[in-house]
């Protein structure tokens, strides 16, 4: 019986890791005039766009609003460039179409002219994972990371790639470093609890990470807190 439930569970999850995976997108637009010290969200996920709850986790702690959570994050608070602003939204519209060429080439000559921003990386990276490319979108999200150690957005991401190529250790790592770098991005700890979820049987974590992104995003994903009680049954009929 909990064989059958397992596989449920797997089944409920994987239309939703799929989803997880083309939404990744937090579009990292960066100042050329600064050495690539932080990214914004442009072009985000719906999902992703939306502040996280005022009380967040950050470190154990809880911060008290918006202010205190872009302090702390190391991609907030830089100037934009019109330029690349417009390549990445340019970039959004072309894989909503599933233009993937044109926005590869875009990308393509962003990062030849911007060579210091991590941000070009990281969406053909992207590009190259909604393609199934999984070698090369690995490439050039350790480019990303390389360029930018802090961008937890690409750390995060290549935690996905990983996950895509079925190396679920090497995922979790990635994903954990990814929160350690910026406790407060919500997706990371969503990513997470998946994976221990559906593909590691690590309930506890799950539970754990499923109970902070509902946290993060003020308890408005319903599927989500349903994951959690179902999490929580099996945990209970496990003992």
């Amino acid at each position: 019986m909990l064989y059958f439930n397992k596989n449920v569970v797997v089944l409920k999850r994987l239309s939703f890791v799929v989803l997880i995976t083309l939404l990744s997108s937090c579009s990292t637009i960066q100042s050329p005039n600064k050495n690539d010290s932080g990214l914004t969200k442009e072009g985000a996920a719906k999902e992703d766009t939306s502040a996280p709850s005022k009380i967040g986790v950050v470190n154990g702690l809880a911060s008290e609003n918006l202010e205190v959570r872009n302090r702390l994050d190391p991609m907030a608070n830089i100037q934009i460039n019109a330029e690349i602003k417009k390549a990445y939204k340019q970039t959004a519209s072309f894989i909503k179409q599933k233009k993937y060429p044109n926005a590869l080439s875009l990308m393509i000559k962003i990062k030849g002219k911007y060579p210091q921003l991590s941000g070009p990386n990281y969406q053909m990276a992207r590009i190259y994972l909604l393609q199934k490319q999984f070698e090369k979108s690995i490439e050039q999200v350790d480019v990303s990371i390389k360029k930018n150690p802090r961008n937890y957005y690409s750390m995060s991401l290549k935690g996905v790639i990983l996950k895509n190529q079925g190396k679920f250790k090497e995922a979790k790592l990635n994903y954990l470093k990814a929160i350690e770098t910026f406790p407060n991005y919500s997706k990371s700890h969503l990513n997470l609890g998946v994976l221990a979820d559906v593909y590691l049987g690590e309930l506890s974590l799950a539970l754990s990470e499923y109970k902070i992104y509902m946290s993060l995003t003020s308890n408005k994903d319903k599927r989500v807190a349903n994951w959690v009680l179902e999490v929580e049954r099996r945990l209970k009929a496990s003992k």
